[in-house]
């Protein structure tokens, strides 16, 4: 479980940052992922190398999920710091208003994202199979398998 926190008394001063886990090859994969979005409008850095900036937030939220810290002090966690760092890019700048602004919205992805930070180990194992090792030039070897299940599928409903 993971404590949503709003405010800071530090905030960035150039840019927002967004605080994750180095320690962990699932987050530093979608941190690529996402950086490739955000481009240069926020900073990435594993939060050990930045807690100590932010001294009203203790190192025991850091590690319960990631964070992005804007530069008027309010901070986004969890699923809301990835969907935040897509509003200073050109993709996915949809995501944040619907997790903002429809409550089942939030609900769900808070949940994936608990189900997620439970099982990173495995979860990168699934991005990788899913996506490639690349997380900045994916590839959709999902649709392989999808197409391979939906042939299965196909050719099973034809023998019965």
């Amino acid at each position: 479980m993971f404590t949503k926190l709003y405010k800071t008394d530090y905030p960035p001063k150039s840019k927002p940052l967004m605080a994750w886990d180095g320690n962990c090859g699932f987050c530093h994969y979608w941190v690529l992922r996402w950086k490739k979005f955000s481009g240069d409008a926020v900073e990435y850095q594993p939060y050990a190398k930045v807690a100590h900036l932010f001294p009203d937030i203790e190192l025991r939220y850091f590690k319960q999920a990631v964070r992005l810290i804007d530069t008027d002090g309010r901070i986004y966690t969890g699923p809301a710091a990835a969907f935040q760092s897509f509003r200073y890019g050109k993709k996915y700048r949809w995501l944040m208003p619907l997790y903002s602004n429809f409550k089942p919205a939030e609900f769900v992805a808070d949940q994936i994202y608990r189900l997620i930070s439970k099982n990173r180990p495995f979860m990168y194992r699934v991005s990788v199979a899913f996506w490639g090792r690349n997380p900045v030039k994916q590839k959709p070897y999902w649709l392989i398998y999808f197409t391979g299940l939906a042939l299965l599928v196909t050719g099973a409903a034809l023998v019965f």
